[in-house]
């Protein structure tokens, strides 16, 4: 995907049709459809409605994948209808024309214990780290069938050992990429920079909001977020970045502060 700005699906808008518009109006080049909503999910859109909306409007579009996916999940049936929910998306995706899928990796659940947090995939890392690469690579080869890319996104966990071992791992599947979200991995204190940076040439795709250090989502140049550093990094990778704030006013705002940060800093566009 080349160097391209894109929004969000937004919870205030009612349909396809008025993020579309805002997209077009805020002069973005494509939408990442979210499927946590219904109106998203693939038995709610007709893949190629996407595809006529985007030759109609010049808007592209990606996938958002829901966060509650969980495709190391010790129990067989609740593993296995996670795959299959991405397969499904990945299929529609590449139906509807969508360069990218992007998810989260779930990091389970934990015993909080007097000493801290003890995490259930770290007591049982190898199982973990065994599920999670073989479904990452029946997702990727899917993804590869489909003309998809698969993206997996930093959610400010990718400190912890047995995440960071993960994305170690899967770095060495073939098709294997990056969504690094430069606001998050802020919130979160940096935790995911690490294990990123180790994987920089990964990254393909960029969630970008600001933060104060405690929240995010927040309008972009009010927070502490390097905005430009990370334009320009896009740009020099070929990726694409959401700007991932969550109302329409937010985005306006933070489309105003990136027109204005690049016109002083050609650098950071193409």
């Amino acid at each position: 995907m080349s160097f391209a700005l894109g929004m969000p699906t937004l919870i205030e808008l009612p349909d396809l049709a008025a993020n579309v518009d805002v997209c077009r109006r805020l002069g973005l080049a494509f939408v990442e459809l979210n499927m946590n909503l219904p109106a998203f999910c693939p038995e709610n859109l007709d893949p190629m409605d996407i595809k006529r909306v985007s030759a109609e409007s010049g808007v592209g579009f990606t996938v958002h994948l829901p966060e509650e996916l969980d495709l190391a999940s010790f129990h067989p049936p609740i593993r296995e209808g996670h795959i299959r929910r991405c397969e499904q998306a990945i299929d529609w995706a590449g139906r509807a024309g969508a360069a990218l899928v992007n998810m989260h990796l779930n990091p389970g659940v934990y015993f909080t214990l007097p000493g801290g947090k003890a995490w259930i995939y770290d007591r049982h890392s190898d199982r973990f780290l065994s599920l999670l690469s073989e479904a990452i690579s029946r997702l990727l080869d899917l993804a590869a069938v489909n003309g998809v890319m698969l993206a997996i996104e930093n959610t400010g966990c990718f400190d912890l050992q047995f995440m960071a071992n993960a994305i170690d791992r899967l770095s060495a599947l073939d098709g294997f990429c990056l969504t690094w979200d430069v606001g998050h991995d802020a919130e979160s204190g940096y935790n995911d920079r690490d294990t990123i940076t180790r994987h920089i040439d990964k990254v393909r795709h960029f969630h970008l909001h600001d933060s104060d250090g405690k929240s995010s989502h927040q309008v972009l140049m009010t927070g502490i977020v390097d905005v430009s550093g990370t334009l320009d990094l896009a740009r020099r990778i070929g990726a694409g970045v959401v700007i991932e704030t969550k109302t329409v006013d937010a985005l306006s705002e933070s489309v105003e502060a990136i027109r204005g940060l690049t016109s002083a800093h050609p650098q950071v566009c193409p």
